[in-house]
């Protein structure tokens, strides 16, 4: 399968769940998927974004070795969806991660929470990164409660961003 080819067809689930198969069941694919992944092209980004999404959730270890890379994408991202997938990826990672990334990760989804022009599924699953390490960050879980807490205060604030803000300021409080 030329993975680009086929990202290209069509926008959907079924082919997204097409390409991560084809992934799995050659691992050697990884190369070319986040060469997709990285490319400048909206549209195969924003694709190969949901892939690496879904890999990440069913098969988390596949992307080891493109921690740097994902990092750094999302760091000055070509579509939102990357952001988006990183940091759903990076939150829900049971892995042990380097400390210098853990870092820099925490900083970033940080920073992204503060950003009012954050989109709201980025911010949570950045809050929650960095609320799931608030003993190795706690000047950063700080400033997550702090925005949190003025997000719900203003009454401007999404059902799912209260309800994950909630949780999170639980967490933070125990």
């Amino acid at each position: 399968m030329n993975i680009r080819q086929q990202l290209l067809k069509r926008h959907s689930r079924a082919n997204a769940d097409l390409v991560e198969a084809h992934v799995r069941l050659y691992p050697e694919a990884i190369v070319e998927l986040m060469a997709c992944f990285l490319s400048d092209n909206v549209d195969v980004v924003q694709r190969a974004s949901q892939v690496i999404g879904n890999l990440g959730r069913h098969q988390p270890e596949t992307l080891r070795d493109w921690w740097d890379e994902l990092a750094n994408a999302a760091s000055n991202p070509v579509h939102d969806a990357v952001r988006r997938n990183v940091a759903r990826y990076f939150s829900e990672l049971k892995l042990e991660l380097p400390n210098s990334l853990e870092s820099k990760l925490a900083q970033m989804f940080t920073d992204w929470c503060e950003d009012k022009n954050t989109p709201v599924a980025v911010a949570v699953f950045g809050m929650q990164f960095v609320a799931d390490r608030s003993k190795d960050f706690p000047r950063l879980a700080g400033r997550i409660a702090t925005e949190i807490r003025d997000n719900l205060d203003s009454g401007q604030a999404s059902v799912g961003y209260k309800n994950r803000g909630q949780k999170i300021l639980r967490q933070l409080s125990q």
